[in-house]
């Protein structure tokens, strides 16, 4: 008898150990009011953070939840960004996270137990997209022979300003509700240079000969304008695209080139992506 009840207790304590085991939850961090969970929906936990010292206003504030409650903070360059207890709110407690400098930094958030939560921090200066050149082609309209195209691709194989390992940054403006719609251009010709050319973008309206207004990408540098149509290829949220830029060049070739009504299109292709 004291044997069954020595294997009950047993049992009942192992039951106890497990449910105390079921009960812990990893230490996560979280945006917004309390952590989400459920598989299948859009989750709010977070693993890492970038700022731009350009457009970052105030503090960011990240919950707590998991572990056994007695959390501690390491931060590994304080220098880089400020990351400091924030007291308790919606009864989870808080971090907040000040941006100070360009650079990384990781921040650990332990409990008691010594498990914990890891945030990467990325700072930046200002946000730019860079536009590697991939290659180009010339395209031709109607009936004109093929031909054509390497006489034109000779004559105007200087205006393009960037050769093939040349690329574009876009720096977009500040109040700019889309980066692709207005902001600084700068030019890498050979992709080797230490300084770059610097110039504007921005998206503009104008009047196809169809009548309807088109959006297209007007670039500009010291004086001269580029006019493009512009096409992406690309998913939201996901930091590269392929972009394509195709400019008329029909007005650039010299008399008598091109036979009345024929019309050469040039396409650079890119590759856009966030630095």
């Amino acid at each position: 008898m004291k044997k069954q009840y020595f294997l009950l207790t047993l049992a009942w304590l192992l039951f106890a150990v497990s449910g105390c085991k079921d009960d812990y939850r990893s230490v996560v961090l979280f945006e917004g009011a309390e952590p989400i969970y459920q598989v299948g929906t859009c989750d709010n936990l977070v693993s890492s953070l970038a700022f731009f010292l350009s457009e970052t206003e105030g503090e960011t504030v990240l919950g707590i939840d998991g572990g056994d409650g007695a959390y501690t903070l390491t931060n590994e360059h304080e220098s880089v960004a400020s990351v400091t207890f924030a007291g308790d709110s919606n009864g989870y407690r808080r971090i907040s996270i000040q941006p100070l400098a360009a650079g990384e930094t990781v921040v650990r958030v332990m409990d008691g137990s010594g498990s914990g939560a890891q945030l990467r921090i990325t700072v930046k200066e200002r946000r730019e997209y860079k536009m590697s050149k991939q290659g180009f082609e010339y395209g031709i309209s109607g009936d004109a022979p093929v031909e054509l195209l390497g006489k034109v691709s000779e004559e105007l194989s200087g205006r393009s300003w960037l050769e093939d390992s040349g690329y574009y940054v876009l720096i977009p403006d500040k109040g700019s509700s889309y980066y692709l719609d207005k902001g600084v251009l700068e030019i890498y010709p050979t992709g080797k240079e230490d300084a770059p050319l610097t110039g504007s973008y921005e998206t503009v309206p104008m009047a196809g000969e169809d009548g309807d207004v088109h959006a297209l990408w007007r670039f500009t540098y010291d004086g001269e304008q580029r006019i493009f149509t512009r096409s992406l290829a690309g998913s939201d949220g996901v930091a590269t695209a392929i972009c394509v830029l195709a400019e008329n060049v029909t007005p650039f070739c010299s008399p008598g080139l091109l036979p009345e009504g024929v019309t050469v299109i040039y396409r650079e292709h890119f590759l856009l992506k966030l630095e």
